[in-house]
């Protein structure tokens, strides 16, 4: 619910419901050029550079989209703080974009790659999909564009909750979880070990295990690697992106703030 007298949090929250639908768009045109084998042999964006595209918007969109919906759902009040509603706009911005390179990739990719003949019902869809997830994302981007605008301005408060902290509330808002948050509150706020004290560090090992779980998954699916440098280039190529995305997000969506 919103507070009809608050028209940024209005605008706010209808640029980023905008953006979750341009983000259901997107995973529809993902999965069905690239999960389904019969239309990904006629796909145009199947192959390199248009694939790293799509593979590295796989990669960033997941992150981008849950850091921002966590912090919505944990800040779903009648009104948003102005702190708090900055947030949710960089992370719909950064989604928006992703999405948009992507689409516009695959536009690039339908006009210069050879593609199957007119009468073949993929390349039918695949455009369809592409248009609807552009025009999507569009609209979206045309509400964020007016959130900003009736946007209050946001003074830096240092107690501002981070990302961590948005999933812990939400985790005590679950009868039966709320007693095991405090001593995850006192980890983070008091440990050496806290990823607060050690961000970068934080980011290495979330990037390792994310390379570690791609390798695993490429395995599961497409069966074992040609070569241990095809594991090792394949894993670092995909924990390199998480570690991008980790690093250029960390301040705008304030994933993890320093410690106190």
């Amino acid at each position: 619910m919103t507070d009809p007298r608050d028209p940024a949090t209005r605008a706010t929250r209808l640029a980023a419901n905008a953006a979750a639908f341009a983000a259901v768009a997107w995973a529809f045109l993902y999965f069905v050029t690239t999960q389904i084998s019969y239309i990904r042999a006629a796909s145009p964006f199947a192959d390199d550079p248009w694939d790293a595209v799509v593979s590295y918007a796989a990669i960033f969109l997941p992150l981008v989209a849950g850091a921002t919906w966590i912090r919505s759902l944990r800040h779903r009040g009648l009104q948003l703080e102005p702190a708090t509603a900055r947030r949710i706009r960089a992370g719909v911005a950064f989604g928006l974009s992703i999405i948009l390179v992507n689409v516009a990739s695959d536009v690039m990719a339908l006009l210069v790659v050879p593609l199957p003949e007119p009468a073949d019902g993929r390349l039918s869809l695949m455009i369809g999909l592409v248009v609807v997830a552009g025009a999507v994302t569009v609209a979206a981007t045309t509400l964020l564009v007016r959130a900003f605008r009736v946007a209050r301005p946001a003074q830096r408060d240092p107690s501002e909750p981070d990302l961590l902290d948005d999933l812990l509330g939400l985790a005590g808002e679950v009868p039966g979880v709320a007693r095991l948050t405090g001593p995850v509150y006192r980890f983070l706020a008091s440990s050496a070990a806290s990823p607060r004290r050690h961000r970068l560090i934080f980011g290495l090992l979330a990037a390792a295990v994310a390379g570690l779980a791609f390798d695993a998954w490429h395995t599961i699916i497409e069966g074992p690697f040609a070569s241990p440098f095809a594991f090792g280039l394949i894993g670092t190529l995909a924990g390199g992106g998480v570690l991008a995305i980790y690093l250029i997000t960390l301040g705008p969506l304030r994933l993890i703030r320093r410690a106190d």
